[in-house]
């Protein structure tokens, strides 16, 4: 990469090359139409487009001379992201048409049979976005509020500007004037209470089946009853609009605040493309002599497959191997492994937990493995969880004070009559507004989760920032968490060095193996020309590396030196060791690629009062380096872990205070031990999903926004409900003093509910305008 785009402008390497792209291609316009907006996260790894090549043909067949497809799009933030999707178009000859939404996550793509589709999706995403086909996703919840939000709010502009006639001295003296706007604006009143009422009705009456004061219950007896005495009043000819102005601005202002909370939450994952994560899920296929990596959909019916230890069965096959070791966890839940023999069906979801790896025969397509359904299970839980959040018991609190408050008024006033008794009681109820809880909260959590957005950090639970502030220890996976993913070798002339023979025999070592180093040495070596031999019998030795006994020949060994070699010659222990008869043939140096800014920000969290572990299953003297790196206690750093003693030590340390952060499907067990968890492996199946978080970018600077973030609103949510709280004990005293009139309550609630909403802008509003980490581009114009 160019020095002058890898400088202190860019938070990370990802930054600088989508950067480096803009200025190569001459779409530097997209700093003019950003206006500073986060762009997309770093390029994402080549990913495969065979659901895109059966959406083309499709659209073909349906319109052969207008086709149109419609993709789901991960990574649209602002007309600059618009603005480059359509330059693309147009550089590609594309002249039918694209539509491209960032609200919804959208592109539809209208073209000419001769476009370039794949083309220009692959052009696309090497600018950081991500594609997928469109799931035809139902309305959200929120399209459902916002209708409503947008009927109250027309019909309580209008029984406004019939109650300030009112106001203004309208009498009964001016005429038919008065009857007519008198049942006009209980006509109007009437329609926003059962269209706006309905969410608060449908809340109270299922919480009442379940035995539970559901916060919905005082709002809808409030609206239920000031709509009552409005109708007495005015049927019995004794009032005007009564409450019902009041009434409107209230239902309308709680139904502004519902929408807001519903919101945030599904704004957050709609960041994720709504994928099963099949994309991501890479096998490698016997082809001749040769063994290629290909994306799980283009797996067909009698493909040969290499299962390497710890991989995914992907489709339902039989295995043509000896003999091979598999675990149906994730099928059943059962933590238990079985042998099948040779000839014996696998089925699609299994996972490798031998030491060595089985060929598999696949006895169908992808598209009908059983493996697709398994990556789409929602996630178990979502949402709050079984226990009771600190809101839900303030809610029940507050629930049972306000009916409490409003049946003493009701009895106290009852002496001087029943209609005063009630206009006391409604009253109570309509001015003992939950502004703070329905409302302000709802719009602080908002602006916190705006200032996490921009830094990279995206809850997927309702509770998190609750929860956060309970953790006090950090755990940490080693590789593609604290470090990028990534190993390079430091010599890869060691490869080419290497004979022939010797050649593909490291080769045929490391393609049965899914560790990181295998991974890596795999790619030099494939690339060098290495052959595949399908009836290669190599063990892998967890935490030591792979083994091939050659009948009637060396025993050849990949690993760790002190393993691989003889103990007369130890090597240096850093370096992965290739050997024949305990005699060095070569030796491989590997090295890791840490976050940016790991370092400091770790420094950052720690001054904060959390401490950090490091949690790995790679070897012990690699992670103790890395912690020492990091600044790490060594009784803080813990190596050769398996997946289920990393959810042991979870489990023990955890005292409904620790947050774990991994990347692979070997975290998983230690997801579900962990108080809260989340993934940087936004493209990986499975993980994502089951995140109570997840952050983008290539540094950990969004784990401190949140924290930060999650402090910051539990101060400001005290503070509102100190006023909210001082408020409604004034209001309360003038209640029950009988000195609340219809005009003094249609004041006072609307005048605390725009103070509260004030307040709350001044106090996390003004975090918009701090400079916040990006995650691309920096907002600095190369």
């Amino acid at each position: 990469m160019p020095a002058e785009v890898a400088d202190a402008r860019y938070c990370c390497t990802g930054c600088a090359a989508v950067a480096e792209l803009l200025q190569t291609e001459g779409l530097d316009r997209y700093y003019e139409l950003s206006r500073g907006a986060r762009a997309p996260s770093s390029p994402p790894p080549e990913r495969g487009h065979v659901w895109l090549e059966a959406m083309v043909q499709a659209a073909l067949a349906q319109s052969p001379t207008r086709p149109c497809v419609r993709l789901d799009v991960q990574g649209l933030q602002c007309a600059a992201c618009v603005w480059l999707m359509e330059e693309l178009y147009r550089r590609h000859g594309g002249t039918a048409g694209l539509e491209v939404n960032p609200a919804l996550g959208t592109a539809t793509l209208h073209f000419d049979p001769g476009f370039p589709v794949d083309a220009w999706v692959r052009h696309v995403e090497r600018f950081g976005y991500q594609f997928g086909p469109s799931h035809g996703r139902k309305a959200a919840r929120t399209d459902a509020l916002a209708m409503r939000l947008g009927i109250c709010a027309a019909l309580t502009v209008n029984v406004m500007l019939f109650s300030l006639s009112f106001y203004l001295g309208l009498s009964a003296a001016d005429g038919d004037v008065f009857p007519l706007f008198v049942w006009l604006g209980l006509g109007l009143s009437t329609a926003t209470a059962l269209v706006g009422g309905w969410p608060f009705f449908s809340a109270a009456l299922k919480g009442l089946r379940t035995g539970v004061l559901h916060l919905d219950l005082p709002i809808a007896l409030g609206i239920a009853l000031v709509w009552g005495v409005s109708v007495a009043q005015t049927v019995s000819g004794r009032g005007h609009l009564a409450y019902l102005d009041t009434l409107n601005v209230f239902i309308t202002l709680m139904l502004l605040g519902r929408w807001l909370q519903a919101r945030l939450v599904e704004r957050n994952r709609r960041m994720l493309l709504d994928d099963d994560g099949a994309d991501g899920l890479w096998v490698r296929r016997l082809e001749g002599t040769g063994l290629r990596s290909v994306c799980a959909p283009r797996i067909g019916t009698g493909d040969q497959l290499l299962i390497a230890p710890g991989d995914v069965v992907p489709v339902d096959g039989l295995n043509r191997s000896p003999r091979a070791r598999v675990s149906t966890e994730w099928i059943s839940g059962e933590i238990a492994s079985t042998f099948v023999g040779h000839l014996a069906p696998v089925r699609a979801g299994s996972v490798n937990a031998g030491t060595e790896a089985f060929v598999l025969e696949a006895t169908q397509d992808f598209a009908r493995s059983p493996l697709v359904s398994l990556l789409r299970q929602p996630v178990p839980g979502a949402g709050k969880g079984a226990h009771a959040t600190f809101w839900d018991a303030l809610a029940r609190r507050w629930v049972a004070t306000v009916l409490g408050v409003s049946s003493v008024g009701f009895l106290l006033w009852l002496p001087f009559g029943l209609g005063r008794a009630v206009d006391v009681a409604a009253g109570l109820l309509v001015v003992t507004c939950p502004c703070a809880i329905g409302l302000a909260i709802p719009l602080a959590f908002e602006l916190t989760q705006q200032r996490l957005r921009l830094g990279g950090f995206f809850a997927r639970r309702e509770d998190l920032l609750d929860r956060l502030l309970r953790v006090r220890t950090l755990l940490f996976d080693k590789t593609g968490t604290l470090t990028l993913g990534q190993l390079e070798l430091s010599n890869p002339d060691a490869v080419w060095l290497l004979e022939p023979k010797v050649r593909d025999v490291a080769f045929n070592l490391v393609a049965r193996s899914n560790h990181p180093v295998s991974r890596c040495l795999f790619d030099a070596l494939e690339r060098s020309g290495a052959c595949f031999d399908a009836t290669f019998g190599a063990t892998e030795h967890p935490g030591a590396g792979l083994e091939w006994k050659q009948s009637d020949g060396p025993t050849w060994r990949l690993g760790r030196p002190g393993w691989a070699l003889a103990t007369h010659s130890r090597g240096d222990s850093r370096a992965t060791v290739l050997s024949r008869d305990g005699q060095a043939v070569a030796s491989f140096e590997v090295r890791e690629l840490l976050r940016r800014g790991a370092t400091e920000e770790l420094a950052a969290l720690s001054r904060q009062g959390l401490t950090a572990w490091l949690i790995s299953g790679d070897r012990q003297e690699r992670v103790s380096a890395l912690a020492d790196r990091l600044g790490l206690p060594p009784i803080h750093a813990l190596g050769g872990l398996s997946p289920e003693r990393k959810a042991e030590v979870v489990a023990q340390i955890d005292q409904r205070d620790t947050l774990y952060l991994g990347d692979g499907v070997n975290d998983a067990l230690a997801f579900g031990a962990a108080y809260c968890a989340g993934t940087p492996a936004v493209d990986r199946p499975v993980l994502p999903a089951r995140s109570d978080f997840f952050l983008l970018g290539e540094g950990l600077g969004g784990l401190r926004v949140a924290f930060e973030g999650a402090r910051k609103l539990r101060a400001t949510v005290q503070q509102l409900l100190g006023i909210a709280l001082a408020y409604n004990v004034v209001a309360v005293s003038v209640g029950l003093a009988g000195g609340l009139t219809p005009l003094r309550a249609a004041v006072a609630m609307p005048l605390s509910t725009l103070s509260l909403l004030a307040f709350t802008l001044w106090r996390l509003g003004a975090q918009r305008r701090e400079r916040m980490p990006r995650l691309a581009l920096a907002g600095a114009r190369p």
